[in-house]
């Protein structure tokens, strides 16, 4: 079956993200690659203690499904949730030490994992991936405010 490359890379990108999550989520353990990512993308935002929903706008999720997943990571001592100081109606989320002894534990596991996934494909090949993702992501942000001027909703 001959797919063409658009079709083909589309439909890839959804079956890469499940095989990728089956597999972290074993090899984590203590949480899901899901929360994980949740935890790194929270490390990597410039607010320390950012609202929920500054976190859901940030990875682009739904504010519910980020609320979801932090009363999870809440319960397991990774975060703590607190009233937001400017805005009484929002938590406000921050990581906890066991979030930082997390991090240092997984670091070389990690980065072995990632070693293992991108063998075989060298510096160029994984640059032109990172640009092509990130116009991806360019390309998406841009067809959601059409959406949204359209009076489409999302």
């Amino acid at each position: 079956m001959d797919i063409p490359t658009k079709e083909y890379l589309f439909g890839s990108i959804f079956l890469l993200a499940n095989k990728l999550q089956t597999l972290g989520d074993a090899f984590l353990e203590q949480m899901t690659l899901k929360q994980w990512l949740l935890l790194i993308m929270i490390f990597n935002m410039e607010n320390k203690q950012p609202s929920v929903t500054e976190i859901a706008e940030f990875i682009g999720s739904t504010r519910q499904n980020v609320r979801k997943m932090l009363g999870v990571l809440s319960a397991k001592g990774y975060v703590t949730l607190c009233v937001n100081k400017q805005d009484k109606r929002n938590l406000s989320v921050a990581l906890t030490e066991k979030t930082f002894l997390f991090f240092t534990q997984f670091e070389a596991k990690g980065a072995a994992f990632l070693e293992q996934l991108f063998d075989g494909i060298n510096a160029d090949l994984q640059e032109s991936a990172r640009i092509t993702m990130e116009t991806l992501f360019n390309n998406l942000e841009r067809m959601k405010m059409q959406y949204e001027k359209s009076d489409r909703h999302i």
